[in-house]
């Protein structure tokens, strides 16, 4: 795996001005992050009894890491409360989904800038993502959720599943 980083050079085609070229890193350190994030997801499979929030985010298919965002998880009596800050998405770039146990909030924003005059054009593209998987210790009722957002901070409630009657055991006659 070979990740892709921009470094300042003096180009000789401009005229002695500054632009970011593509250079590589090394393949060794590229290959620690391989190494980290199969651990990070061995912990998470074997911890996932036990704890609601997973780490392990995969690589994209350009092999460049999504971005976990933080997030704040309130368990109330009756909801749990999720919290995160989103900075520079809209509530647009948002996509979330969920069912009775397992939610996935990711965030994708893609922009393109371009200038033009006789001798020179410019052109900037930007693209940010992050996304998150969060596993419910308890079950929870997808059709009541209620979400906002604002200034960059998502907030969702999401009402805990009224739980089951208890159902008695029956006894098999085997014959």
């Amino acid at each position: 795996m070979v990740t892709e980083k921009k470094e300042t050079v003096e180009s000789p085609s401009s005229g002695g001005s500054l632009v970011k070229q593509p250079t590589r890193e090394h393949e060794l350190a590229s290959g620690f992050d391989s190494i980290f994030e199969d651990f990070r997801r061995s912990i998470d499979d074997l911890m996932a009894p036990f704890l609601p929030m997973r780490t392990y985010i995969p690589r994209t298919l350009s092999s460049h890491p999504i971005r976990a965002p933080l997030l704040d998880l309130i368990e109330e009596d009756d909801e749990y409360i999720i919290r995160t800050e989103l900075p520079g998405f809209d509530k647009k770039d948002v996509n979330i989904e969920l069912n009775k146990d397992l939610l996935v909030l990711k965030a994708e924003k893609k922009s393109e800038e371009e200038e033009k005059s006789e001798n020179y054009l410019h052109r900037e593209r930007a693209y940010a993502s992050c996304q998150r998987t969060i596993n419910f210790p308890k079950e929870v009722d997808p059709s009541k959720v209620e979400g906002k957002m604002e200034n960059g901070l998502l907030e969702l409630k999401i009402p805990l599943r009224e739980p089951k009657p208890e159902e008695r055991m029956t006894k098999v006659e085997i014959k």
